[in-house]
């Protein structure tokens, strides 16, 4: 930085913006940037010509993290992908001006608004910031490096989410043994390249789609048996027109419960767009292109709202008790508003779908769920609903709208009670994992 900006400890934020804790956090979401060959490390070739048609390449990012090497126009950032930029930028400080600046990176916290990294810095500071952070990509490809950074920003241990095998191709032609051979490929390359469960501290889910029952509780096994402790399950309706908590799944997830690992669920695509067909909008289009209605109606609190109902009145945790899930990155907005709804059905009379469920829905909800508020939310009104047993705190680093320093997140919850803190930053993630 320049010598007129006292930094902090961690050297992100100015010393007076810098948040301190007397214990190391447990971060609910964490991500890492897969190198190009990925998949092909581990794919056949005859695979990778049947998973991939003409034309088509792999993309080891979901829709809502594309990263591109250009300004795709005067409104968007290099380091941001395609999401718009707000007239005068996130939190004051438009970052395309910023010289120095890695293309193929984006940076931590330029999305953010009130606890973005640039703010009340001079244009030299904002530029020496970014060298540093360019400075830390091998943190941001390989697990050795990403401890050593967890070491320095006091991250005991972190949920890394992977970006999902790209094996959608092959499973919309209804080639099922393709599709599974991409899963499995990607799998290897998270087991070798990060590991599903590094030195207990680095936890990343294991990527299992559910095309078919039999292949889905076969990977389940190879995963299980090379240390998976979670398992990804994508947000929205399963392939085929089945709720993924269908008796139909039951195998795999009896496997699940038996095995006591847990399911993640993170931020992602899930073909929600197809419903603005209904509306006039294109049922096709990409993250990168939804209007301002498309977002609201397609993007985060639909899926997820949609997903965790079906979990419930499809009586997955009636069947299965040992299941727990954490919600990442689709922040709390929604959940206030669900978990009432769901107990004014059961009020209602409302009968589950398969068997009776085991308690009242928020009490169901409560003992199998732990949900990470977005990193500039205001945490009082899910903290009134559903307790402080609930709610784990996610960074979203390294990504652009994620927080630069994961302590910083304890910024949020300035007023409450050092108990209910710690529980949010490391107590309630912790017993979810099984840290302690």
């Amino acid at each position: 930085m320049s010598t007129d900006v006292r930094t902090g400890e961690r050297g992100v934020y100015l010393a007076d913006r810098e948040e301190k804790l007397p214990y190391k956090v447990v971060d609910a979401d964490n991500h890492f940037y897969p190198p190009p060959d990925a998949i092909d490390r581990y794919l056949s070739s005859e695979m990778r010509e049947r998973a991939l048609v003409r034309g088509e390449t792999f993309a080891l990012v979901n829709e809502e993290d594309i990263v591109e090497e250009k300004h795709v126009d005067s409104r968007t950032w290099k380091t941001t992908g395609e999401h718009p930029v707000p007239e005068g930028g996130h939190g004051g400080v438009d970052m395309s001006d910023v010289p120095d600046m890695d293309a193929n990176i984006p940076i931590p916290g330029a999305m953010l608004n009130r606890l973005n990294p640039m703010r009340d810095l001079d244009n030299l500071s904002r530029a020496e910031l970014v060298q540093r952070y360019n400075e830390m990509r091998p943190a941001f490809e390989h697990k050795d490096p990403r401890l050593a950074l967890m070491d320095r920003q006091g991250v005991e241990a972190a949920v890394v989410h992977a970006a999902g095998a790209p094996a959608s191709s092959a499973f919309r032609r209804g080639d099922i043994e393709a599709g599974y051979a991409v899963t499995r490929a990607f799998n290897q390359w998270l087991e070798d390249d990060w590991g599903f469960n590094y030195q207990n501290r680095i936890f990343v889910p294991a990527v299992i789609p559910l095309n078919d029952v039999d292949r889905a509780v076969d990977e389940l096994e190879w995963v299980l048996d090379k240390g998976a402790k979670l398992i990804d399950l994508s947000p929205g309706p399963a392939p085929g027109g089945r709720s993924p908590f269908d008796p139909y799944y039951d195998p795999y997830w009896a496997r699940i419960n038996e095995a006591g690992v847990r399911v993640a669920i993170h931020l992602g695509g899930g073909g929600y767009q197809r419903y603005g067909a209904d509306w006039g909008e294109d049922p096709d289009a990409k993250y990168s292109e939804y209007n301002a209605f498309q977002w609201i109606s397609y993007w985060s609190d639909r899926p997820i709202m949609e997903t965790v109902s079906a979990a419930m009145f499809h009586n997955l945790f009636g069947r299965f008790p040992n299941i727990k899930v954490l919600i990442a990155e689709f922040g709390t907005p929604w959940l206030p508003y669900l978990v009432r709804k769901m107990d004014h059905a059961a009020l209602l009379g409302r009968p589950a779908k398969y068997g009776k469920l085991p308690a009242r829905p928020s009490r169901v909800f409560k003992e199998h769920f732990v949900v990470a508020p977005f990193p500039e939310e205001n945490v009082q009104r899910p903290l009134e609903v559903v307790g402080p047993d609930v709610l784990v705190f996610g960074s979203d680093f390294p990504h652009a709208e994620g927080l630069p320093d994961p302590v910083q997140y304890a910024s949020q919850l300035k007023g409450l009670d050092d108990e209910i803190v710690q529980k949010i930053m490391r107590d309630n993630l912790a017993k979810f994992l099984d840290l302690d």
